[in-house]
């Protein structure tokens, strides 16, 4: 009982460490996202629910300008990660993603070995001085994303011979690998198993303790299991953002209480 107060406390005590204003997303003329503002917390993982074709996992990318890959693709409005702008020019997309990585729908680990995935950000932008320093970072995010004592005897198999749950954990590793401050997971789990899973909404609920953890799911279950704080996208609009159990207990907007309840979506 004692550890749900501190839980409870220690959410209700984040600060916000992602702030969106007035957020519109265009492609060509047509536009995905309309007038968003949310404020997403610290050392919480916070959930992006709705029909298909929402505008949720367009929002989730305008957070580490992977849209900026889509030629068509424009963003207006202010996006600011701890108090900075992160569409300044002076931002550079590449180092913005070392802080706020990213995880997939679907696994896609390098075609290289389990060692060299992991190794591969923290080369890049290097971030280690040596070979020991980089076994030791290796191993670290390994171990945050559960996959460690599974693969250390084989850290040189390629990363692709790993069933799928283990190859979606090694992405984690992967984007963890950059000591991120928030990681961003597209429908992580949408083409797992059952059993794997709940192995990586258990590593979920770990990594909060390190991270702000966003996290487009197309499971109002997983959602509910996995988040401190929902946003229900629905037509490109933030309809409603709220605590999870706020959302799906008792919501504010009747067009959340008919996605909660089936008649929509």
């Amino acid at each position: 009982m004692n550890d749900m107060r501190v839980v409870e406390r220690s959410v209700d005590s984040n600060l916000s460490k992602i702030s969106a204003r007035n957020v519109q997303v265009y492609y060509g003329e047509a536009q995905a996202i309309r007038d968003v503002n949310i404020e997403i917390l610290d050392r919480a993982v916070t959930a992006f629910i709705g029909p298909s074709g929402c505008g949720k996992s367009t929002f989730l990318r305008t957070l580490n300008r992977m849209n900026d890959t889509i030629p068509i693709c424009r963003v207006e409005g202010m996006i600011e990660l701890d108090g900075e702008n992160i569409y300044d020019k002076r931002v550079d997309p590449v180092q913005l993603r070392a802080k706020v990585g990213m995880v997939f729908q679907k696994p896609n680990p390098f075609p290289k070995s389990i060692y060299d995935n992991v190794a591969y950000g923290p080369r890049i932008h290097g971030l280690t001085r040596n070979k020991a320093d980089l076994d030791a970072v290796v191993e670290s995010s390994l171990r945050k994303a559960a996959l460690w004592n599974e693969v250390k005897d084989r850290l040189h198999a390629p990363g692709t011979g790993l069933s799928g749950g283990q190859q979606q954990r090694l992405c984690i590793a992967r984007a963890v690998a950059t000591s991120p401050e928030v990681l961003l997971m597209d429908e992580p789990c949408s083409a797992l198993d059952p059993i794997a899973t709940a192995q990586v909404e258990e590593l979920i609920d770990e990594l909060r303790s390190n991270f702000s953890v966003v996290i487009v799911t197309h499971s109002m279950q997983q959602a509910a299991r996995v988040s401190q704080k929902t946003a229900f996208f629905h037509l490109g609009n933030l309809v409603e953002y709220d605590d999870t159990s706020q959302i799906f207990t008792n919501p504010k907007d009747p067009r959340t209480e008919s996605y909660i309840t089936g008649r929509i979506g």
